[in-house]
Parts: C-alpha cells; sequence; structure tokens
C-alpha cells in the first residue's frame, strides 16, 4: 500500500515539476550597451526593453534607446567646438521566442517614433560652455530583428548579440540638419546592434 501511494505522488507530482522547471518567466528585463550604424557613422548609447510573455512562444515588448555621437572641431589646447547627436527611439510590437535549453531565440517586430537633435557649442577655460541647438524632430520607426540570450540561471540571462534593422523616415532637411542621415529619399536605415544582461521575473 505505501508503495502504490508513493507511486501515485510521484505519478502526481512529476508533471508539475516538470512544469515548473519549464515556467516560462511572466516579465523579462534587458539592459545594455548599444551600436547604431549608419553608412560610415558609428553612433554609441544603450539599449532598455520589457517584455510581457503572454505564452512561452509569444509576448509584447516595449523598447527605448538612446544613441550619441560627437563631432569635435577645433583642436586648441584650451578652446573646442563640436556638434552634438542625439537619437532616441521609443518602439513597440510583439515578440516571438524559441527555447532551445541552455539558450533563447527571439525574433520581434517593433514600431513607434524616432526623435533626433543635434546642438553645436563652444567650451572656454573659466567660462564653460555655450551651447545652442541647431534642429531636433521627430518621426516613425521601426525595427525587425531578433537576438540570442543564454541562461545564466533562473532569473538571468546574458545577451550577447541582439541586432536589428531600424528604419526611421525623417525628411530629408530633418535627417541633413541632426546629422543621422545624409539620405534625401525621406527613410533612412540603421543597423543596431545591442547586448547586456536580461533580468527574468
Amino acid at each position: 500500500m505505501q508503495k502504490f501511494t508513493f507511486v501515485v505522488l510521484v505519478c502526481l507530482l512529476l508533471p508539475a515539476v516538470m512544469l515548473a522547471q519549464d515556467e516560462t518567466p511572466k516579465v523579462t528585463v534587458f539592459g545594455g550597451y548599444s551600436l547604431l550604424r549608419n553608412g560610415g557613422n558609428n553612433t554609441n548609447g544603450w539599449d532598455g526593453q520589457g517584455t510581457f510573455n503572454f505564452t512561452r512562444y509569444l509576448g509584447v515588448t516595449a523598447d527605448i534607446s538612446g544613441n550619441y555621437r560627437n563631432l569635435s572641431s577645433l583642436p586648441i589646447p584650451i578652446v573646442s567646438a563640436g556638434v552634438n547627436q542625439h537619437l532616441y527611439t521609443f518602439l513597440f510590437g510583439p515578440t516571438v521566442t524559441g527555447n532551445l535549453g541552455r539558450a533563447s531565440v527571439f525574433g520581434h517586430a517593433l514600431f513607434g517614433i524616432a526623435q533626433a537633435s543635434s546642438s553645436t557649442g563652444v567650451s572656454l577655460p573659466f567660462i564653460g560652455g555655450i551651447n545652442t541647438s541647431v534642429n531636433s524632430a521627430s518621426a516613425f520607426a521601426m525595427a525587425f530583428g531578433g537576438g540570442l540570450d543564454i541562461n545564466l540561471g533562473r532569473h538571468f540571462a546574458l545577451r550577447p548579440a541582439q541586432v536589428d534593422l531600424v528604419r526611421t523616415q525623417f525628411s530629408p532637411t530633418d535627417a541633413l540638419t541632426t546629422g543621422f542621415s545624409t539620405s534625401i529619399s525621406g527613410a533612412q536605415n540603421f543597423l543596431r546592434y545591442s547586448g547586456g544582461i536580461v533580468f527574468r521575473f
């Protein structure tokens, strides 16, 4: 009788244990470095994401990133001048995830807006910096891509690579004056690499 009871308990508890081991986190949060490339222009920055998983395969992701570039001129020891460029994206969309045991792969399609700005300034000793805005603009943006997460534990993962094709639709004037593109087509394509740490809840 005791053996029978033990077998019944094992049969009832084993599926629950297996499901618990394979349980998909409801929320994943990613933060890390971002490199944005357009032609020969590279900008460095950061990328942050939050994903809510409806099932083990399907979720919805909010993505916020910021990339920056500084173009210095006047290489005089006590005086410096330059142009500062900033590009922020605010994107949202579906994510599909596939589990590979110790790792998982994902792909997403994200849509939202991009905000670009540029300013120029001069830095003088004892006086400080003087900056003035050149242009600031917003446009529709989207990103298509995916990446790989390597599991470090139940609540942590390493994301060595996430690659996205980011497309913005700034007007030719805004693209030129913010300095992020020389395109006159009204659309700009960027290749974005991101890497960092994933937290799972």
